[in-house]
């Protein structure tokens, strides 16, 4: 199930498809909400939960373990991106997909006391959730693997953003297409989904590049993030009759989104400041994500097969990734670390 959320530019922008070698050396910075979701409602089970053991959801690991790992096998520096506080602007989206949870277990609960499977196994990712106690288990998996991790104060693809528009990270690995608005200069899409099959075909990551989009759009980064609050965000609506294609040509008729809103006869958002300095000037960290660390073999093995049920070849095979990386330690084998 591949999660898109935020304002849709894929109409919009020149997506090129890439190899992750071309990605080796480079410290991109991965939004975790959106693959621990792919995770939860992907890895479920008959009824449609995500996997668990003893209660205890385990599907996010399996996910993590499997992604971080391969991608550091790639040579890839990933740097984990937690959400922090969602702004108040962003209100009336999350009460709207409260409602819509609300709704869903109603009705998976519906299917399942009915033992009507098939249904309950659809409904399932709808009621998805992504917890503080599974956010903490994923937190305590990347310090056991080494894998560098970061709080945002706020949504985590803009910290991103402007972590990699200051030169923090080479690029953001998201599915929200709001990255680009926060002015990121590299979007990778499908980066943790490359090469796995969906829908009968083969995903590959893409690299998508701001100043490319500007520059084919002919619009300015202002026009950008106008054009991007006239489609809808998860802070505003957007005008209604506008999608892609229509708001680039008024765009570039009129230049502003005050102008297109007189235009059209539209009001223009009450809080059009606030909304437009969230995607100028996003709150991030201060200081640049860390080093990443040496993992620990026996603590993934602890944690994943001994505490959580794990199958140990699972384990091993993301133990074998960091091992020939040089990025483990092990209380009985010496790494070039140990030197």
């Amino acid at each position: 199930m591949v999660v898109t959320m935020g304002c849709n530019l894929r109409d919009l922008v020149s997506a090129h498809p890439i190899d992750l070698t071309e990605l080796r050396g480079q410290r991109v910075a991965v939004d975790v909400f959106l693959n621990a979701y792919q995770f939860i409602t992907s890895l479920t089970g008959p009824d449609g939960r995500p996997l668990s053991h003893e209660g205890r959801v385990t599907a996010h690991l399996y996910g993590f373990l499997d992604r971080a790992s391969s991608l550091v096998a790639h040579g890839i520096d990933p740097v984990f991106v937690f959400d922090g506080k969602p702004p108040d602007l962003k209100r009336d989206t999350l009460d709207e997909r409260r409602i819509r949870k609300q709704e869903a277990r109603r009705r998976w609960e519906a299917a399942v006391e009915a033992e009507d499977l098939d249904s309950a196994k659809k409904l399932g990712p709808q009621i998805a959730e992504y917890t503080p106690s599974m956010v903490q288990d994923t937190k305590r998996l990347f310090d056991l693997m080494g894998v560098v991790w970061i709080d945002a104060p706020m949504e985590a693809e803009g910290a991103a953003a402007m972590i990699c528009k200051r030169g923090g990270v080479s690029a953001v690995a998201s599915q929200d297409w709001d990255t680009l608005l926060y002015g990121a200069p590299m979007m990778i899409r499908n980066l943790t989904a490359h090469g796995t099959r969906r829908f009968g075909r083969v995903l590959k990551a893409e690299r998508i590049e701001l100043e490319e989009t500007l520059h084919n759009l002919e619009i300015s980064r202002e026009q950008f993030v106008d054009l991007g609050i006239m489609i809808g965000t998860d802070f505003h609506p957007g005008f209604k009759g506008v999608g892609p294609k229509t708001g680039v040509k008024l765009i570039r008729k009129f230049g502003t989104l005050e102008e297109v809103a007189g235009h059209r006869g539209v009001e223009i958002p009450e809080n059009i400041v606030e909304i437009r300095n969230l995607f100028h000037n996003h709150p991030t960290v201060e200081e640049d994500p860390p080093a990443y660390t040496t993992g620990h073999e026996e603590g993934i093995m602890g944690m994943l097969r001994d505490e959580l049920g794990f199958g140990e070849s699972r384990v091993m095979k993301a133990i074998e990734r960091l091992s020939s990386s040089n990025r483990l330690r092990s209380s009985s084998k010496p790494t070039l670390f140990d030197f």
